[in-house]
């Protein structure tokens, strides 16, 4: 690791444990530079190169003839701003075959505010285009082929919702029900799925891309951590199941796998002491958050499918449906307030006499043709 050789309080460690590629270079983005000056174990196993092959050379070996060299041209402008750069193009892997690669460039910068290091995370998207490439293709099709498009969402959902985890690290927040859920059953049963009735939350931190644009890793991963498991904390208390940690998203149900009494209600609660606990987080974080923490978040409730998707050696507790995606667009519209609590009709039926509520009335959602019914809870 050259010059970033880990102890067991250092932050490498952690990009060592995650499934998504990481390599870091030098600052300069001249010819011949920037130097690779580590790999994680992600980018050996998704480019075929072992460190030691690369340590030191240039991260243009990964380019070839059907790379679209176009897509560097703000590079230069975003990095020297402080902004996160990302992009997509086809590179190529050490025998010489072909994949699709998207991948963000942070800068890094020292004490002093100059620019040490560039952090680039990579995915390979193969399979992501490959399957895009088939909708597209079924989407211009008879409706008879409208089962293979929910076949490949399916497929795709799962693969991009793997590929979005950001660290193993927080593997050890799988809900105690699921994995009970999944003992108990017959490996015959396991991949079944059920259909149910559960209140969905979502919530957003406000402004992250920016704000952890300017941190270091130490203080990102700091941060992260603290948020998280401080709002798992609340989660849990109001018997939420938390499906899913992506970026700076929370996804949560209520009642699902297992179901529970007025999940409506529960998933309120669960929101405004949401909100309650940034006081505390941002608090602990005061030392190192640019800004405090403010978040958005978005509720619904309807019927969704779930179960376990994935391969013989690795599964995972998925969580499929329109209500999903309302309870998702709703948190959306919340993009431009802070600590900002949307719900849907469904929720606001069934807690008006508990929470007080401010109407906003019928709004459009990106994907459904129908307006639906807001309320701000208050």
């Amino acid at each position: 690791m050259s010059n970033l050789q880990s102890n067991s309080n250092d932050p490498m460690i952690l990009l060592e444990s995650m499934t998504q590629s990481v390599l870091i270079t030098t600052p300069d983005l001249d010819f011949p530079g920037p130097y690779i000056i580590y790999v994680n174990k992600a980018f050996e196993e998704m480019t075929g190169w072992s460190r030691e092959e690369i340590i030191d050379k240039n991260p243009r070996f990964l380019q070839g003839s059907n790379t679209d060299l176009n897509i560097f041209q703000n590079l230069r402008s975003r990095i020297y701003k402080g902004e996160v750069w990302r992009g997509k193009t086809i590179n190529y892997k050490k025998d010489g075959t072909e994949f699709h690669m998207e991948w963000s460039i942070s800068p890094v910068f020292d004490k002093n505010g100059k620019l040490n290091q560039l952090l680039a995370v990579q995915n390979d998207i193969t399979e992501n285009v490959k399957i895009e490439k088939q909708l597209e293709k079924a989407r211009k099709g008879e409706l008879k082929r409208v089962k293979e498009i929910e076949k490949a969402n399916i497929k795709l959902n799962y693969l991009t919702e793997k590929q979005k985890k950001t660290l193993d690290l927080f593997t050890k927040y799988v809900p105690e029900s699921v994995v009970k859920q999944a003992l108990s059953n017959t490996k015959k049963d396991i991949k079944e799925g059920v259909k149910l009735d559960v209140s969905l939350l979502f919530c957003d931190i406000r402004n992250f891309t920016s704000m952890v644009g300017n941190m270091s890793p130490t203080a990102v991963v700091r941060m992260l951590d603290t948020y998280y498991s401080k709002m798992a904390e609340v989660i849990k208390t109001y018997n939420g199941v938390i499906n899913q940690f992506t970026g700076d998203e929370i996804f949560v149900t209520f009642g699902a796998p297992k179901s529970i009494k007025d999940p409506e209600i529960s998933s309120a609660y669960c929101a405004i002491e949401m909100i309650k606990k940034l006081e505390e987080i941002n608090r602990e974080l005061t030392d190192i958050l640019p800004q405090g923490l403010t978040v958005g978040i978005g509720l619904n409730y309807g019927s969704i499918i779930a179960g376990n998707l994935g391969s013989e050696d690795r599964l995972t507790y998925a969580i499929t449906g329109d209500a999903v995606n309302t309870a998702k667009r709703i948190e959306s519209l919340t993009r431009d307030l802070s600590d900002t609590i949307l719900i849907s009709e469904t929720i606001y039926e069934k807690t008006k006499e508990l929470f007080s509520t401010k109407p906003w009335g019928e709004v459009s959602l990106k994907g459904k043709e129908k307006k639906i019914l807001v309320y701000q809870l208050i």
